[in-house]
């Protein structure tokens, strides 16, 4: 295992000279974008991830407007900014194709609106760009976590024990330490997603600005341009829970399957995507109760590990980025001096002050997170009919009725400055 960090032993227990850092569990985008938002505001952090190197799975994400917020507070927006198009509409079409409604973003409630679609890839490495080489340590699988009135020991896999003031979960849907603190696995919500990057050597056959949907009876469809040769798509479908398919070939079969007789543009990208770009994931989420905290003592949580969500509204690793944000600036607003220095002790801020900031910002985000993820959940519902009837009835309402001025209002939150 690599070190974590500078750290030296005592007593079984890793401790980084000057003072223990943070911990942040997982190396996600949740954790990095922690971690940059931490190191920025002058405390230690040290980030450990299971995985042997940095994350390279995933295909692409898109950001909306409030994720674009969290990262000019980051710091590292410009990049994505550059590679990436800005896309000014949404496309809502059937399955042949044809259109159902187009709805052009800056028609939307706070216009002027930001969204790209960015490679998942691209912003992991843009985040970990703000955080320091050292503080990143891998091969670091959590076995158990416990606390005291001090602080908290999380004991990794290999046997070692590392000792933090304050421990954050980024360790995703199925997160040990949401795990810990007794919160419940994230519910199935009846269907699947394969997602892929395709690649067309001659150029995306699609408009660069435009998102593209595509909704049938129990499926739907999507793509959008990346760059001027790759574009990223998706299907979902209703599917038992039990059902697996590892194979990316099989992965690629099935998903074509599904979109039969659909539009050759989503059926051109599913076979133009390099069989090991192809996911498929169960679609989950958890609620959180509303203004309720969800960590405990020393112990919260960021992203996915504090609240899966379904991705009908493009919102979960927006929001995860958010959190970040949230939680730096409550962490360096109670610690005050002591955050001052790179060699800060965050030990000597006071346990009483330390939990009570932890719970403002768990508060703040469980308020802020249930409306989207109900939200997201009953517009996934609603486009996972099967029911024919139903869904002509329902692509008629949208035609004739879609109210586009609130349609980006869960986009709309400003996270504030670091």
């Amino acid at each position: 295992m690599q070190a974590p960090g500078s750290a030296t032993k005592q007593g079984g227990t890793s401790r980084r000279e000057g003072g223990d850092p943070i911990l942040v569990v997982g190396a996600g985008i949740g954790g990095l974008a922690t971690a940059a938002a931490l190191h920025k505001v002058g405390i230690p952090v040290r980030v450990i991830e299971r995985e042997s190197g940095p994350r390279r799975e995933g295909t692409a994400i898109g950001l909306w407007p409030n994720a674009f917020r969290a990262l000019d507070a980051l710091g590292v927006a410009e990049p994505l900014r550059e590679a990436h198009p800005l896309f000014d509409r949404i496309e809502l079409c059937r399955e042949d194709g044809s259109a159902i409604r187009t709805v052009l973003i800056d028609e939307c409630t706070g216009a002027p609106h930001e969204f790209r679609g960015v490679y998942r890839g691209g912003l992991l490495r843009a985040l970990q760009s703000a955080v320091p080489p050292d503080a990143v340590c891998y091969d670091c699988a959590v076995s158990s976590v416990e606390q005291d009135g001090t602080g908290v020991d999380v004991t990794l896999e290999s046997g070692e024990r590392l000792r933090a003031p304050v421990v954050i979960g980024a360790d995703g849907v199925r997160s040990r330490i949401a795990k810990a603190l007794g919160l419940g696995e994230a519910n199935y919500a009846g269907y699947i997603a394969y997602r892929g990057v395709a690649v067309f050597e001659g150029g995306v056959p699609m408009r660069m600005n435009s998102v593209r949907m595509l909704w049938g009876s129990g499926v739907r469809a999507g793509l959008y341009p990346l760059s001027a040769t790759e574009a990223y798509w998706f299907t979902t479908l209703n599917c038992n829970s039990t059902a697996v398919i590892t194979d990316p070939e099989e992965c690629r079969a099935d998903a074509l399957e599904t979109v039969k007789g659909w539009s050759s543009e989503i059926t051109d990208a599913i076979k133009c995507t390099p069989a090991e770009r192809i996911t498929r994931s169960r679609i989950a989420d958890r609620w959180l109760k509303p203004g309720q905290p969800f960590g405990s003592g020393r112990i919260t949580l960021v992203g996915d590990a504090a609240h899966p969500m379904t991705p009908n509204l493009g919102q979960g690793g927006c929001v995860a980025l958010e959190d970040a944000v949230v939680l730096a600036r409550a962490l360096r607003d109670v610690m005050g001096p002591a955050a001052s220095t790179s060699a800060a002790d965050v030990s000597t801020i006071t346990s009483t002050a330390l939990q009570a900031a932890l719970r403002e910002y768990e508060v703040e985000r469980s308020s802020r997170v249930l409306k989207i993820s109900v939200r997201s959940n009953l517009m996934g519902t609603v486009l996972q009919i099967p029911f024919a009837p139903v869904v002509a009835a329902r692509n008629y309402a949208v035609e004739k009725f879609l109210p586009v001025k609130d349609f980006l209002d869960h986009a709309s939150y400003d996270c504030g400055t670091l």
